[in-house]
């Protein structure tokens, strides 16, 4: 990947040449000879180097997608957590761009995402009212009457102030159900989904055995059925094992898994009576919706996770597909999943007690968290909700060992956010934590299945430094 461009040097004699953008050298040594003149020896790497291969592989998809510049390599030492280098290349960047540059607002984002992460509140702050003040111009310009139809700034905000050393509150708060086991308004059945919804003060839960969706209000005492509740069945006004569900904003929607009548169904929240298929035969598991809308839906009957986009028939394949299986091309039983801003896909394989994380356009997954069965800190018994951070932090429900895992990216750091110690229905207990999700504030929620509950940790703030 380099030119010999000696005949066209200033300095023949100094045998020049020129490497190709995105090529990557391991530095070997630095020595100053007698003349003191540094003499910096590198070896160019190639595609194989297995501790740059994930770097490599993430490269060439931003050079597929046209992205590669300077924030591209911002964002990779961001990642590496070279803050410092980072805001520098940032900040180049940000020189060089016109006023008019639709990447200016991205770019003030990242700053401000940075800033908090580093502990500059005051200076994420100003980042961040300018990137707003991009982002409503823009929608001004665009169109007068648009809506806002997503929370990502918020959720974005959270994780800038999550980081590996965030401590939460080891005493949970019971918020939906804790009455028992049953069907009245006040009582879950092994509740299985989540969604907390901030703009609302809501949470949406897939109550499983009662075969509804249940709106629960911030600080009630009991929730509301928004979706099923009508008995088990495959009417349009009915659900059947409803495990999962998310929410559409800008359609006003429920999207919810319902698993028992192998479809997925989308629910208007303005008193929506009946729900509608929009996907058939599907042994649906997780769903997840990227930044622009897409459907992600996990299919425990062929393994694998396709992409929906709006008026698919079929999906298009996004993870798995090649059968039952523990390479690193194929997944079996995926339950939960998660997509981030770079449309990488983290699945959690259930039956390979692992997590997975596949980027786009990957033919083969990566492992992200998880070493077979276990209870040590580097191994799973049975995945289910996950989520990333905006570095690649992994928050897993560690399902049969009753606590809450992150895996921090880059590193063999594991460690347990939240100890349920031992199975039990203390308010410090799990049994069997299936689903995750964070508000606003970066408080933790937990599906605590067996429990009947929805468990509420608080960061400790007496923790952070």
């Amino acid at each position: 990947p380099f030119a010999d461009i000696s005949e066209y040097s200033h300095f023949p004699e100094d045998s020049e040449v020129l490497f190709m953008i995105g090529s990557i050298f391991r530095l070997n040594n630095i020595d100053r000879n007698d003349d003191q003149i540094w003499i910096i020896k590198m070896t160019l790497c190639n595609d194989d180097e297995h501790d740059l291969k994930q770097v490599l592989m993430y490269m060439k998809q931003q050079i597929e997608n046209e992205e590669t510049n300077l924030r591209t390599l911002g964002k990779l030492l961001w990642k590496m957590g070279k803050f410092d280098l980072a805001e520098k290349y940032f900040n180049r960047l940000l020189q060089e761009l016109p006023s008019s540059d639709p990447l200016l607002s991205s770019l003030y984002e990242d700053l401000g995402e940075l800033a908090s992460q580093t502990g500059d509140y005051d200076m994420s702050v100003q980042w961040h009212q300018k990137f707003l003040a991009i982002r409503n111009k823009n929608q001004l310009t665009v169109n007068p009457t648009i809506k806002k139809t997503n929370n990502s700034i918020g959720k974005s905000l959270i994780f800038n102030h999550i980081d590996i050393n965030t401590k939460w509150k080891q005493h949970g708060i019971t918020i939906a159900g804790g009455n028992g086991q049953g069907n009245q308004l006040n009582q879950l059945h092994w509740p299985t989904g989540i969604y907390v919804d901030d703009d609302h003060q809501t949470i949406y839960i897939a109550d499983w055995m009662n075969d509804r969706i249940v709106e629960w209000k911030y600080g009630a005492k009991q929730g509301q059925v928004v979706a099923g509740g009508n008995g088990k069945g495959n009417r349009s006004d009915q659900l059947n094992y409803p495990i999962a569900l998310i929410v559409d904003k800008k359609n006003d929607s429920l999207i919810i898994c319902d698993r028992g009548n192998r479809r997925v169904v989308q629910w208007s929240r303005q008193n929506g009576r009946n729900g509608e298929a929009i996907i058939s035969d599907i042994e649906c598991w997780g769903l997840t919706m990227d930044k622009n809308g897409d459907l992600y839906i996990s299919d425990t009957e062929n393994s694998e996770v396709r992409r929906w986009k709006q008026g698919d028939a079929k999906g298009e394949l996004v993870a798995g597909g090649n059968g039952h299986g523990n390479h690193l091309n194929q997944i079996s039983f995926p339950t939960s999943i998660f997509v981030d801003e770079d449309y990488s896909i983290y699945v959690s394989d259930y039956w390979n007690y692992r997590v997975m994380k596949w980027m786009k356009g990957a033919k083969e997954g990566i492992v992200a968290a998880g070493n077979g069965k276990g209870n040590s800190l580097s191994h799973l018994c049975y995945s289910n909700g996950v989520i990333a951070d905006h570095l690649g932090n992994l928050y897993v429900a560690d399902s049969d060992n009753n606590r809450i895992m992150r895996w921090c990216e880059g590193s063999d750091e594991y460690s347990i956010i939240v100890d349920g110690n031992r199975k039990g229905d203390q308010q410090y207990l799990f049994h069997s934590p299936k689903g995750l999700s964070f508000d606003v504030q970066g408080n933790l929620y937990v599906v605590d299945e067996g429990n009947h509950r929805i468990q509420k940790f608080e960061i400790d703030l007496d923790e952070i430094c």
